[in-house]
């Protein structure tokens, strides 16, 4: 019997070391990762100033063949929970039981990043996450939504942006992807896995003369499965949140048959196909107790904005039945910035 299990691990062993053999090392950009291992490095990328920015990568490269996916965070500086799991994760997985890549981008907006800045990189004001496919000699935030969206994407098989509430914003977490192509199916399926409790689907058809703005709605209209994944707070590093996420990105794998064992089984999620928002009519101070994942009826009152000696200037009420998504919950507030961005809940059906 003894012999017998010897026996069998050392076939394992020999199939192992012979795949090594089969599979070619991973290059990109002057990088060249052998099959089997891991590496990290950073990218230079020119800001047009005559100077250059990095962006920080770890690849994991497989020891058997497989798909190629790319993991994104950071396009938000101050979006912590995604960078924090996107840290994690590379010592989550072993590599040699690997089938694929995974290409790892742990923090797109590095400027933002260290600047401690929401929304927008300090270097040009640019919003990261509204600038895509960008421009290949644009601005540094165009120049890094052109670099993701031409030579990350063009390596990748399967596209995760992770994100969360920004320093200002709670939210409920989700799994967001684009009804849009061919691709749309194998994002749906992703979305089922990640164990997330909603499920956002949205169409992906630009209008004549729209860009794609976003990071993962890009990714969808060049036909490449992806999501955007939600989860985590107002800027902060909660465990739960960074183990939500680690969780989902490792169920994903195990969908695509790059890791082994079994995806986690959708439980009956909320799929949200309508979505409603409310933005401020006023710069000035905003003051709620209501908060993300609130279930609200139509008539609501969530929040009034005041000016800065305290005069009520608007009264928010919930324009729909349905659901806090994500809202600000911080007192500053500018004219014309959404408040609220809503789940509508489906009519009640007729009998």
């Amino acid at each position: 019997m003894r012999k017998n299990i010897l026996a069998a691990v050392l076939l394992w062993l020999m199939g192992i070391t012979a795949t090594h053999a089969q599979t070619k090392p991973f290059t990109f950009k002057g990088q060249v990762v052998p099959a089997g291992t891991r590496a990290s490095f950073t990218v230079p990328l020119a800001t047009g100033a005559g100077d250059s920015i990095w962006l920080p990568f770890t690849i994991l490269h497989g020891a058997q063949p497989g798909p190629v996916l790319g993991l994104i965070a950071g396009v938000h500086g101050y979006e912590y929970t995604p960078i924090l799991a996107l840290q994690q994760l590379p010592d989550m997985v072993d590599v040699p039981f690997l089938r694929g890549t995974v290409i790892v981008l742990h923090i797109a907006n590095v400027q933002a990043f260290t600047g401690r800045s929401i929304y927008y990189n300090p270097a040009d004001g640019k919003n990261l996450n509204r600038s895509f496919p960008g421009k290949l000699d644009g601005t540094v935030t165009e120049r890094i939504a052109w670099f993701i969206a031409h030579d990350l994407f063009s390596r990748c098989n399967y596209v995760v942006d992770n994100h969360s509430g920004d320093g200002n914003e709670d939210l409920h977490p989700y799994a967001g992807y684009y009804e849009y192509g061919k691709q749309a199916a194998a994002s749906r399926a992703m979305a089922y896995v990640t164990g997330f409790d909603w499920i956002m689907p949205a169409p992906a058809h630009l209008a004549k003369g729209e860009q794609a703005l976003y990071c993962n709605r890009e990714a969808a209209l060049q036909e490449i499965p992806s999501l955007t994944l939600e989860c985590g707070r107002l800027g902060k590093t909660d465990a739960e949140s960074v183990n939500r996420i680690t969780t989902a990105l490792l169920s994903i794998m195990r969908h695509l048959k790059m890791q082994p064992g079994e995806p986690l089984k959708a439980n009956q999620p909320f799929v949200v196909t309508e979505r409603a928002t409310v933005k401020s009519e006023h710069t000035g101070i905003l003051k709620t107790a209501a908060y993300a994942g609130m279930l609200v009826r139509k008539g609501m009152k969530l929040a009034t904005v005041s000016d800065f000696t305290g005069r009520v200037l608007q009264e928010i009420t919930a324009p729909v039945d349905g659901v806090i998504v994500y809202m600000l919950k911080t007192p500053p507030v500018n004219k014309g910035e959404g408040i609220f961005s809503f789940g509508v809940l489906p009519s009640p059906q007729k009998e």
